[in-house]
């Protein structure tokens, strides 16, 4: 850039200077005539220059919206799902999360949580319900449908945390709401701020083998429009659905 105005103001003074000699007769033709070509040598050469520069910021650009305009490589649109570890909620106002027991999400979050509803924000939550029949239906879909027992398992400690989050808003600005679902729903979401501009959510893709790395999903308001609102308005289906979870602890029926 430098050696660029540098050219540009040596080609101007030398221009001047030529016009200014020539019009008071201090130098002869001949040396006009050779700073004059001189010159134009300046600015032909300046202008291929520019031209070339042109040229290839162009080819950049082509470049560029052909590799936007092409699918993107999963690699590139996907993560290992942390349970919305990677998720900052110490500024969150609004929470949501939804799963099927939740119970990494749950525990990962619980102290940032008290400290949000501490702070007045607002979370809601929706899993399966500890029913034997819908505990049956998650072990079905991790093909493990004859160890519905880990899922009991993994619903007690949640249900107990979540306990301990209503007591917690019960005596704060905060608001904690549950709802229990009567069907296993097909992907996990953590989302915060998801009607502000700077919402972010993951959307967790649930694999049918129990205890495998899942994929994660991450979204954001302000650049993916399309489908972030359409998994704000999936939970928002999926909480219409669930009914409130408003005992101590529900016991699992079988």
């Amino acid at each position: 850039m430098m050696y660029r105005a540098l050219d540009l103001v040596l080609t101007v003074a030398l221009a001047l200077a030529v016009g200014v000699l020539g019009a008071f007769d201090v130098v002869g033709p001949a040396v006009t005539g050779g700073a004059t070509l001189t010159t134009l040598g300046l600015l032909a050469a300046s202008t291929l220059h520019g031209r070339s520069s042109l040229g290839a910021l162009t080819r950049t650009v082509a470049e560029l919206g052909r590799n936007l305009s092409e699918r993107a490589g999963a690699d590139r649109l996907l993560t290992a799902s942390t349970s919305g570890v990677d998720l900052d909620l110490d500024a969150a106002d609004d929470v949501r999360a939804l799963g099927v027991t939740l119970a990494r999400t749950l525990r990962n979050h619980h102290a940032v949580l008290r400290r949000r509803l501490d702070a007045g924000a607002t979370v809601r939550i929706a899993l399966i319900a500890p029913r034997a029949e819908t505990v049956a239906e998650a072990a079905r879909r991790s093909t493990i449908a004859d160890r519905p027992m880990i899922f009991e398992h993994r619903l007690r400690p949640t249900l107990d945390l979540l306990d301990d989050l209503a007591e917690h808003a019960a005596a704060g600005p905060g608001r904690i709401e549950v709802r229990l679902l009567d069907f296993v729903p097909a992907f996990g979401l953590l989302a915060i701020d998801a009607d502000t501009p700077h919402g972010q959510l993951r959307v967790d893709i649930y694999s049918h083998r129990c205890g495998t790395p899942e994929p994660a999903l991450p979204l954001y308001a302000d650049r993916d429009v399309r489908w972030f609102r359409h998994f704000v308005a999936e939970f928002d289906q999926v909480w219409a659905a669930g009914r409130p979870y408003d005992r101590p602890q529900e016991e699992l029926t079988r």
